[in-house]
C-alpha cells in the first residue's frame, strides 16, 4: 500500500515530515491513549509510529510495559525541535526514558528509525 493509500483509509494517522522523510503517525493526545501508547502492538511497519501530545511542555517518562516492539523515541519541544533520541528495548519493559527536558511532543517510530533516515538532535519535525 502506497503512503498516500495509507493516509486516505486511517484518518487517525497524521503525516509528519522531518528532513524529507514522511512519517505516519496516529495521535495520541488524551490521558487513555498516551497512557495506551503502543501496548499490544505486535509490530510497526517503518514510516509509522505514534506522536505524544502533552498539550504543555513538561518533564516526560516513557517506558515499554506491554509493549513487543523495539522503539525510538524522540522528545520534542512545542517549536519541533528534536532535544533526544533515545532507543527503548520491549525485553526492559520497566527502564524509564526521561526527556531531559520538559517537552510538548515525544515520537515513537520502529528502532533505528531516526538513525537510518539521518535524523538526529537539532532536526526539525513538522507538520
Amino acid at each position: 500500500m502506497t503512503l498516500k493509500k495509507f493516509a486516505s483509509v486511517n484518518p487517525e494517522y497524521k503525516e509528519l515530515r522531518c528532513n524529507g522523510v514522511s512519517i505516519w503517525a496516529k495521535i495520541a493526545d488524551t490521558d487513555r491513549t498516551r497512557t495506551d501508547g503502543l501496548a499490544g502492538v505486535a509490530s510497526l511497519p517503518d514510516h509509522q509510529g505514534m506522536l505524544f501530545d502533552f498539550h504543555d511542555e513538561q518533564p516526560v517518562a516513557f517506558w515499554m510495559k506491554g509493549c513487543a516492539v523495539d522503539l525510538s523515541i524522540a522528545f520534542i519541544t512545542k517549536t519541533g525541535v528534536i532535544v533526544d533520541i533515545q532507543d527503548m528495548n520491549a525485553a526492559a519493559p520497566t527502564i524509564l526514558h526521561n526527556s531531559p527536558i520538559p517537552v510538548k511532543y515525544a515520537l515513537e517510530v520502529p528502532q533505528g528509525y531516526f538513525a537510518r533516515h539521518g535524523i538526529a538532535l537539532g532536526a526539525k519535525i513538522s507538520p
